[in-house]
């Protein structure tokens, strides 16, 4: 089944704050997993979810998998994204839609977060 996965992030005004979202959808199309990465943005920035999903099903993609790259649970994971891939469903029933859980507490974070707070602590000795 062909796969098409979209990162969803929030969005910025700042440039800055969405080209790291674009590096992450880099490392995972080298990673060679799926069929096709994608990223969209929640709000301020353009692709939305659903200008991505419409994309991905255009190539050929059988299933859509939408990645909340979103630290922990607030509104957006639990609320205003659940309803946007309910509609992708409504427009779209012949594809599977898969919905991945957001990052969360996680010790690979804790572990970028020490190697962070280390770093620094570095910088001023």
């Amino acid at each position: 089944m062909k796969t098409g996965v979209v990162v969803l992030a929030h969005g910025s005004k700042v440039k800055s704050g969405i080209e790291g979202l674009f590096t992450i959808v880099d490392m995972l199309r080298a990673m060679n997993k799926w069929d096709m990465v994608e990223a969209g943005f929640l709000q301020l920035v353009k692709p939305g979810l659903s200008d991505v999903v419409e994309d991905l099903i255009g190539r050929g993609a059988e299933r859509v998998v939408v990645m909340p790259l979103l630290l922990f649970s607030g509104n957006h994971v639990l609320k205003d994204i659940p309803e946007e891939i309910e509609q992708e469903r409504m427009k779209f029933p012949e594809v599977e839609f898969c919905y991945a859980k957001n990052i969360g507490a996680d010790e690979r974070i804790a572990q970028i977060a020490a190697d962070r707070v280390d770093a620094a602590i570095e910088v001023q000795q």
